[in-house]
């Protein structure tokens, strides 16, 4: 069924090396990190025209002097915006169907370029401009936030001790010891 496909070259910008992107930065920094970068591809593709694909493949060259497996970051950042943004419907296995990273010294220095194999290639005639609000809440639960706060989706709401006793779930609470410290102990009151 998807023997054609269309093969597409953009270039990149230099992302956060894995290692950098999760060395205990803030949250907040990490977002900034991939709203910066998701401004830079939305630059970028703005050149390319609008398409949807039924499946697509990342193959990133680079040269720089990251690691193989800290070029990750971009293939994610890249993946969540063709999701964001409608170029593919999702970023499981049935559309994003692999990834790959080479060096490539034969490229100029920090020069990111990722091949993206296309198929069932359709140019969308609705080529509305991406939105970077898109990339920024992509993962997860995140894209159904209404206050825009990233951290808010990611953790489920807690119940009050009464509504816990009410749902059948004892609340867990802290009592003192017999040497003055805490320990936990389950029961209702």
């Amino acid at each position: 069924m998807y023997d054609e496909y269309q093969e597409l070259t953009i270039p990149l910008p230099k992302p956060p090396s894995l290692n950098a992107f999760y060395s205990g930065k803030h949250w907040t920094n990490r977002f900034n990190e991939k709203s910066s970068f998701g401004k830079k591809v939305r630059e970028t593709l703005l050149s390319f025209d609008s398409f949807h694909a039924d499946k697509i493949s990342i193959h990133l060259s680079y040269n720089c002097r990251f690691d193989v497996d800290n070029t990750i970051v971009a293939i994610k950042f890249l993946a969540d915006y063709f999701k964001s943004n409608g170029y593919i419907d999702d970023d499981t296995p049935k559309y994003l169907t692999s990834i790959s990273s080479t060096f490539n010294n034969g490229l100029g220095k920090d020069e990111f370029l990722a091949k993206v194999c296309c198929w069932g290639y359709k140019l969308r005639e609705d080529d509305e401009t991406a939105t970077i609000e898109a990339v920024l809440y992509s993962d997860g639960d995140d894209s159904s936030l209404n206050d825009k706060s990233v951290r808010a989706a990611s953790r489920p709401a807690r119940k009050s001790p009464a509504k816990q006793r009410a749902s059948g779930k004892a609340a867990a609470k802290i009592s003192s010891g017999n040497k003055g410290r805490a320990k936990r102990s389950k029961g209702g009151d």
